[in-house]
């Protein structure tokens, strides 16, 4: 009776639990290998898990093979740990299910529908938060994964940037190598372009006192008579240059003489008269005079020199100048010249031409007065021949 009742219960259970077996009295009375798999495996469906049986349930045995075998161990196993959650010390071994006894299948079908009952009647609240749980670790697995592979980015491009920093030191230190010298080199190009500009300036102020300088053609013939009258007051000042030489020669060797006589006058003063020294005191004097008028003798002189140079220069300037002009002028008569020689020449060409037009005019003049004579003669011979109907046709 008791058993009866225990099997009545857990069909009923099972049954409501799991109406698609259909759980029979006599199954659980006598239970077999295929049934307890069959229960089983459709148990552990109902928690999720996939389990294909490698074999047709109920119509080979289990340990007919190898993967069989596996199969069962894996089912037996997972049993297990179900009843261990209410029942820690209760086990579930591979026999139990290929020699199963009717105490221990309907025990442990009893534990098992129990917690299945309890598990559809708690699913929501108990496996709600762990699935969230679940979700929120797979959630911050996958940005744990993606934070560290965006570290290592990081990191490989900082080594990256690093070697690309020290690359660019070491051209920044190449490049400061070079510039040093390029740097001299500037300096140096810039002092020759300030002496370039400087030069420059000068040659524009030289070239500013040449336009000065330039004489148009209409001047020539003064300057012509102004460097005459130039060369002939520089031929006049240095004949005055020697005649004051020669006065100054004279001078230098009267003061000498006088100092000769002045140096015997001292010794002979004590033999000298008093008309004598009146005499010595007035040549004195007029040797003071000449020594005074020396040096402004000399100062005209080397004026006179001076001008007389300038003048020297200004006239190789304007001789210079004339020169040029005058080789621009031969340039212009000989191209002149050429043309005039070649205008000629087609003046010759156009009267021979005219020449042979004139003589061809002739030609055709007399070659139609022998063609009109040559006519009058044949109309007359046609006349003669023909006579009267000549005159009739003619008319």
């Amino acid at each position: 009776m008791a058993f009866s009742a225990e099997i009545e219960r857990v069909m009923d259970q099972g049954n409501c639990l799991m109406p698609d077996i259909n759980i029979c009295q006599s199954d659980l009375a006598n239970p077999t290998e295929p049934f307890v798999t069959k229960i089983m495996v459709h148990y552990l469906r109902c928690y999720g898990f996939r389990l294909e049986p490698p074999y047709k349930i109920g119509s080979e045995l289990g340990h007919s093979s190898r993967e069989a075998r596996v199969f069962l161990i894996r089912v037996c196993r997972q049993v297990e740990r179900i009843v261990q959650i209410s029942f820690p010390n209760k086990t579930y071994s591979y026999v139990d299910i290929i020699k199963p006894t009717v105490k221990k299948t309907l025990a442990t079908l009893s534990y098992l529908f129990n917690h299945l009952a309890y598990y559809k009647m708690f699913k929501k609240k108990v496996l709600g938060p762990v699935e969230e749980a679940i979700k929120l670790k797979e959630s911050l697995t996958t940005e744990v994964k993606a934070k560290s592979q965006q570290l290592d980015q990081c990191s490989q491009k900082t080594k990256d940037c690093e070697v690309a920093i020290n690359q660019l030191k070491k051209d920044l230190q190449d490049t400061q190598a070079k510039l040093l010298p390029l740097k001299k080199s500037c300096s140096e190009h810039e002092s020759t372009l300030e002496l370039l500009a400087q030069q420059q300036t000068e040659q524009e102020k030289r070239i500013g006192h040449w336009k000065q300088l330039v004489v148009e053609d209409s001047q020539v013939t003064e300057l012509r008579e102004k460097i005459k009258s130039a060369s002939s007051h520089v031929e006049s000042c240095k004949a005055e240059l020697a005649s004051k030489k020669q006065e100054t020669n004279e001078h230098r060797r009267i003061i000498e003489n006088s100092q000769h006589i002045a140096t015997a006058l001292e010794k002979a003063t004590a033999m000298i008269s008093l008309c004598k020294l009146d005499d010595y005191k007035e040549s004195c004097k007029q040797l003071e005079t000449m020594e005074k008028q020396l040096p402004t003798c000399k100062v005209n002189y080397q004026k006179r020199l001076q001008d007389a140079e300038a003048k020297k220069q200004e006239l190789a300037l304007r001789e210079q100048r004339y020169e040029e002009r005058n080789q621009e002028n031969d340039a212009e008569n000989h191209k002149l010249h050429s043309e005039l020689n070649q205008l000629q020449v087609d003046v010759e060409d156009r009267k021979k031409r005219l020449e042979d037009l004139s003589n061809t005019l002739i030609e055709l003049d007399q070659q139609n007065l022998e063609q009109d004579q040559l006519y009058d003669i044949l109309s007359e011979q046609i006349h003669e021949a023909l006579g009267q109907n000549w005159q009739i046709n003619s008319t």
